[in-house]
């Protein structure tokens, strides 16, 4: 999913001076002594260009609130970046607010299989450094979580965005290639499950999914946030002639394509028609060439969605699929907008608020032009209701006390010891 840059992140006084390589930490004088977090990841937080990299940058700069952390991760963000935007997310400004950072080239194999570079600098950071945790954030980052954890015996802390190999099932209907790598997936998530200390779940269902593998008490749910600070309904009114009607997300992403499509060729057709001064825009990296006609924009990528955010009446998700929990809709709301979804695309998202709005794909035109005549720009009767269970700083904080007590057992209880493959 296609998403701001790193201006939504909470600006924080960096720490060290970020530079390819390990920053040198300078520790102001007085500030009382955290506990060291080891940060490895298989994207780029960073590149705020996906739910996933969302997720990892908001993890990485409000974790630091609690712990001295060093990061370590893979350039890109499941994908190669473009260089013109790579270059201008990188972080020279220690935004994230990280001590230490090591960021390794991005390669296909190292992010699907295994990246010999990447577990040999996080064996140089362990063997140097003493840790008192080690995260491994999201998908195939459960490999070295699981190796490392074993081999150093350090508490582990294993952060999925979804099921990962219920994933690859799915996608492989599109991908023989994920097929493939199915067997290797479940060994992998399996395996960091039950190595970990904690494992961080982003919905009750996929905890429950883990529970097969481990017990709930092992496991935290902790779903997709947004800052308060930056995203929020207070703002001016935007005009409801031209009605925009807003979806966001990667086009390399199988879901949001197959979205796009039915936009262009089912759903635009019928609301123009009902509805003509209705624009549709679409943002996000990589679009097919073909998204193309009348009363439709698609901008490709946008460094910051906020200015499309706040002027788009409706924001819709027709996903025939999705895993996890879709970053776009809860962003979405905490602007104040609706959000029209299909049930797939509202997946964990509580229904309880009226911002939601689901939906049958078949359904969405007659849904649109009722929701753009009836629905108000921007609600914020709920926004208050969103920040409790949303906000970042409130998640973060329930996941570090849930890591200090896995600390307080790992200290007094003797590691797990698992079988090196």
């Amino acid at each position: 999913m296609e998403l701001p840059s790193k201006n939504y992140l909470p600006s924080r006084q960096a720490s060290g001076t970020a530079v390819k390589g390990i920053a040198t930490p300078m520790t102001p004088k007085g500030e009382e002594h955290k506990k060291k977090l080891l940060y490895l990841a298989v994207c780029d937080p960073d590149l705020q260009v996906t739910g996933a990299t969302v997720r990892m940058g908001a993890f990485v700069t409000h974790l630091g609130r609690f712990y001295d952390v060093t990061l370590i991760n893979m350039a890109g963000s499941g994908h190669r970046v473009e260089p013109e935007i790579e270059s201008r997310f990188y972080d020279r400004d220690n935004q994230l607010g990280v001590t230490r950072r090591v960021r390794i080239k991005f390669s296909q194999a190292g992010y699907f299989l295994i990246s010999p570079t990447l577990y040999r600098e996080t064996d140089r950071l362990l063997k140097s450094g003493s840790f008192d945790f080690l995260l491994a954030d999201y998908g195939l980052a459960a490999v070295y979580g699981k190796l490392f954890a074993s081999r150093y015996r350090i508490p582990l802390i294993y952060s999925s965005h979804n099921v990962e190999y219920r994933m690859y099932l799915d996608l492989s209907k599109y991908d023989l290639r994920r097929r493939l790598l199915v067997p290797y997936v479940y060994w992998a998530e399996r395996a960091a499950c039950r190595a970990a200390e904690l494992v961080v779940a982003i919905s009750e269902h996929d905890r429950m999914e883990y529970a097969k593998w481990i017990s709930l008490d092992r496991i935290e749910v902790i779903p997709q946030g947004f800052d308060p600070e930056s995203c929020n309904p207070f703002y001016e009114t935007p005009p409801r002639s031209p009605a925009v009607v807003l979806f966001i997300g990667s086009f390399r992403s199988e879901p949001n394509r197959q979205a796009a499509r039915q936009i262009v060729d089912k759903i635009l057709p019928q609301v123009i028609q009902a509805r003509s001064d209705t624009r549709f825009q679409l943002i996000g990296a990589d679009p097919p060439e073909d998204l193309k006609g009348s009363n439709l924009e698609c901008t490709g990528f946008v460094d910051d969605l906020s200015p499309y955010l706040q002027r788009a009446n409706l924001v819709i998700a027709p996903m025939p699929f999705a895993h996890g929990m879709a970053t776009k809709i809860v962003l979405a709301m905490a602007f104040g907008k609706t959000v029209l979804t299909t049930p797939e695309g509202a997946g964990a998202i509580p229904r309880k608020y009226r911002q939601l709005v689901v939906a049958p794909l078949g359904a969405f035109p007659s849904t649109i032009v009722r929701l753009l005549a009836l629905r108000p720009s921007v609600d914020a009767g709920q926004f208050g209701a969103l920040c409790e269970e949303f906000a970042w700083k409130n998640l973060i904080a329930r996941l570090h006390r849930r890591m200090e007590a896995c600390f307080v057992g790992a200290v007094t209880q003797p590691a797990r010891s698992l079988a090196t493959p």
